[in-house]
């Protein structure tokens, strides 16, 4: 693995960490928030391990497709678009009352281990 995808998968790492550690502090947003990012970072890696500069975006269904990260299934291609959407909705602050209320314990806890899931799937990418 080259130096530079290690380096995205380190930080990609640590987001993940810290979704899991906001989460338990009930900060249900950020911890949402720290998914995108590391499913954003791990996908940079991919893309970097196939020998191409990553774009300076942040759209997680535009990167998969740049990844080229075949038989994507519906399951990933859900949260990869759920999380897209609420870190689009957080860029605009109207929205911001409706996105808090639509981020309960259970709904954050199922985006966190879709998140998880889709982390690992996509890491076996990298090996």
């Amino acid at each position: 693995m080259k130096k530079s995808t290690e380096n995205w998968l380190k930080i990609a790492k640590c987001e993940l960490n810290a979704a899991d550690t906001l989460f338990e502090a009930n900060n249900y947003l950020k911890s949402v928030e720290h998914c995108h990012a590391a499913l954003e970072k791990i996908l940079k890696g991919l893309i970097t391990e196939d020998d191409q500069t990553p774009e300076k975006i942040h759209n997680l269904l535009r990167l998969a497709s740049t990844a080229i990260v075949e038989n994507l299934q519906k399951d990933i291609l859900d949260i990869l678009e759920e999380v897209n959407e609420i870190f689009i909705s957080t860029r605009y602050p109207e929205e911001y009352e409706i996105l808090l209320e639509s981020l309960n314990h259970d709904r954050t806890k199922n985006i966190l281990v879709a998140t998880k899931r889709t982390f690992k799937w996509l890491e076996t990418k990298l090996k």
